[in-house]
């Protein structure tokens, strides 16, 4: 009976120091989902750690020395607490004194003392990288910045990483434009980290890619992405020569004339890819405008010429230079500058039609009633048969315009022909 009783107190030992090797480890190893409900189950303070899918104490608490399964506050990390190393507490001459107890530190020899290497920060007694591991507190707006600038802590998985517009390379924060090292051998080294940048050869370091500019660290697209000053001039010039600064927007658009064509600014006459077989492809942009089906660039339409990049009309339009005998000539070439109101102006012996000058005398259409022939020309009509204009009879076209009168011109014929006539009979008579 007393060997029984002295068996049954024996394996009433051996099951609680087994229940308590399981316990020791219970904590640390359970395996958990990322609502953390099999972590607090071993205690109130433990969340589930997302990345690895093990339970840990929260933040602000460490596990308990004495008790695996329990979580107590970490009232000052540096602190030795017994029955567990910290690192920073480590004697050390050299690096190996301190990589046997955690890979990755080193010995800080001026201070004789062992630290997380770069990168790394003592968490639990132990080095953890600052980005991806490091437990931190989404409340503290510092809890990570003051570790690494370019980082912040992430409320969902309580665990710093890098802030917008920057990256980690080799453990540590950088700015993705012009800082991250790219391999221009892939193209997606530094699309995939932001979709509008490319790896740029020359220095393996990200940029925005053409039509892109960095706004606060991210590539956004110059033409309506920018947040741009309208009181500075060359706000948006300085990223796109043919775009200034909207004031009602603080937006970056293309300047009169010019129209975006894959995120940049073209100029819309002879600039702009257009289609020919969609008659608004350039007139939307630009009213007297037409595709030129031959370039498939934007043009003027008939009877209109760009001023700044803009189609106006040539005659009555068109700003000429009464200095320069081209200056309308060269845009219609039976037009003149005028003077007094240095506009272009159909030449003597033209008139417009349809915004472009022809011939009053074989070039106008005319209608059958006359006037429209001599409103232009006085001396000239309709022809009927043709629906052009022409001298009416009894004149006769010089330089474009109908002149001299037939009925006169045979009346001085008949004259002479008479005299001549009556010197012979009075000859004869002699």
């Amino acid at each position: 009976m007393e060997v029984t009783v002295l068996n049954l107190a024996l394996l009433i030992c051996f099951l609680l120091l087994g229940l308590q090797d399981v316990s020791d480890a219970a904590l640390v190893d359970t395996v958990c989902t990322s609502g953390g409900g099999e972590c607090v189950a071993v205690h109130a303070d433990a969340v589930c750690d997302p990345v690895n899918l093990k339970c840990e104490c929260k933040t602000d608490y460490i596990v308990d020395p004495g008790n695996a399964d329990a979580c107590v506050q970490d009232l000052d990390p540096s602190l030795d607490l017994p029955g567990l190393e910290v690192i920073t507490t480590i004697a050390c001459t050299t690096d190996g004194d301190c990589t046997t107890t955690d890979a990755n530190s080193i010995c800080d020899t001026t201070a004789g003392k062992c630290a997380c290497k770069s990168s790394y920060i003592e968490q639990n007694a132990g080095c953890v990288t600052i980005i991806d591991e490091f437990t931190c507190d989404s409340s503290d707006a510092t809890s990570c910045s003051s570790l690494d600038a370019k980082s912040e802590c992430d409320a969902t998985t309580n665990k710093c990483q890098c802030s917008s517009g920057n990256t980690a390379e080799n453990g540590v924060c950088v700015a993705i434009i012009n800082e991250f090292t790219c391999d221009s051998s892939d193209a997606t080294s530094c699309s995939s980290l932001d979709a509008k940048s490319e790896c740029y050869a020359t220095t393996t370091k990200c940029k925005c890619s053409s039509g892109n500019t960095a706004e606060n660290g991210v590539c956004v697209v110059i033409i309506s992405g920018f947040t741009c000053d309208s009181s500075d001039a060359t706000s948006c010039s300085s990223l796109d020569a043919k775009s200034e600064c909207d004031a009602t927007t603080t937006k970056c658009k293309c300047s009169a004339g010019n129209t975006a064509e894959n995120d940049v600014c073209v100029a819309i006459i002879n600039g702009f890819t257009c289609d020919s077989s969609d008659p608004t492809s350039c007139s939307n942009l630009d009213a007297k405008s037409e595709c030129d089906a031959t370039t498939t660039k934007c043009k003027c339409s008939s009877g209109n010429g760009a001023v700044n990049g803009v189609c106006q009309t040539i005659i009555n339009g068109f700003t000429c230079d009464s200095s320069d005998a081209t200056s309308c000539s060269s845009l219609d070439a039976k037009s003149e500058c005028d003077a007094t109101t240095t506009k272009c102006k159909c030449s003597a012996g033209n008139t417009a039609e349809n915004g472009v000058c022809v011939a009053i005398l074989g070039g106008y259409t005319c209608d059958s009633h006359h006037k429209s022939c001599t409103a232009l020309d006085a001396k000239s009509e309709c022809d009927t048969t043709t629906s052009n204009c022409k001298c009416s009879s009894g004149y006769t076209a010089v330089n474009g315009v109908c002149g001299t009168e037939k009925s006169s011109a045979e009346s001085v014929r008949i004259s002479w022909i008479f005299v001549t006539a009556v010197m012979f009979v009075v000859c004869c008579m002699v």
